[in-house]
């Protein structure tokens, strides 16, 4: 394997690729990937280096060029940061041939596994030895959180943590209507994911904010828009308190995206859809915390 420099969408950071030779094993790639991505992520300021997105282009048809994941910096406003450019790993690896009648459900329910496979390959490389230190260098002044794409939106890889977030609603459904072979490899990785047990989700993502945000908010206002991230369906969050409108933010936590995406997904599943949605939340003199709900 190598690593070589590619034009970039900035002149000034070209693209960072590894290429794997014909018949060299994913998993050492994958490693080397991270020692790269995290030994220069350490050089951004903690604003800079909020969050890591990982995707995976397969190759899915004879004539398309080679597969490969891309992995980008994400700063605290949930945009591409000054100062670094993509990562790249790119492998014969990353093909999944559509076969030849395969619908496109059978085909989309195939590539998710695929999809999840790759991700577990890439997870345990993350704790090899030679590769932890740097992540816990990287998030020693914040945390760095790391979303991985699939095929309806993304989920949390839950670095040092046994197994993932939970994915896409769209995404479980697809899964839960797989019918798994026997040892299938799978089995371990999805089961955490579909044993999601049901819940309210306009009551867990009230649930959510309220725990997320400053004890000293005491009227919390979220503001919920569809955007797009890399081509894919995303939410675009704004949260703030009308007494303390310093104090407002873009970034959410995990628990209050999760909620959010199964919410928007129940409401609005197919993209572009979505109308928006603003959730006011005021705390009582008795201590009851009462919720409205606008669209818009």
């Amino acid at each position: 394997m190598k690593w070589i420099q590619e034009p970039g969408a900035s002149k000034s950071h070209p693209a960072s690729v590894l290429i794997v030779e014909a018949g060299e094993p994913i998993a050492p790639a994958w490693v080397e990937f991270w020692k790269r991505v995290l030994a220069d992520g350490a050089n951004l300021v903690p604003p800079s280096r909020f969050g890591l997105a990982i995707d995976i282009y397969a190759r899915t048809f004879q004539a398309d060029s080679t597969g490969e994941a891309t992995a980008n910096f994400r700063n605290s406003l949930n945009r591409d940061p000054d100062g670094i450019g993509k990562y790249v790993l790119r492998s014969e690896h990353f093909t999944l041939l559509q076969e030849k009648g395969e619908g496109d459900d059978a085909f989309g329910a195939r590539r998710l596994v695929w999809f999840l496979e790759h991700y577990k390959l890439l997870k345990a490389a993350l704790g090899e030895p030679q590769v932890w230190p740097l992540y816990q260098k990287l998030s020693g002044s914040q945390p760095l959180g790391i979303r991985l794409a699939t095929i309806n939106g993304w989920f949390d890889l839950h670095p040092g943590k046994k197994g993932f977030g939970a994915l896409p609603c769209a995404d479980q459904e697809l899964l839960a209507g797989m019918k798994p072979a026997p040892a299938d490899p799978m089995e371990e990785l999805a089961a955490p994911i579909l044993s999601q047990p049901p819940e309210n989700a306009l009551e867990a993502l009230s649930a959510a904010l309220i725990q997320y945000t400053p004890e000293h908010f005491r009227n919390i206002e979220c503001t919920i828009q569809e955007g797009t991230e890399d081509g894919r369906r995303a939410l675009l969050y704004r949260v703030e308190c009308p007494q303390f409108p310093g104090d407002g933010t873009t970034v959410v936590s995990e628990s209050v995206h999760r909620a959010a995406t199964l919410l928007v997904q129940q409401l609005a599943p197919q993209p572009g859809t979505f109308p928006g949605l603003r959730i006011e939340l005021n705390l009582r003199p008795d201590g009851v915390w009462q919720r409205s709900v606008k669209e818009g």
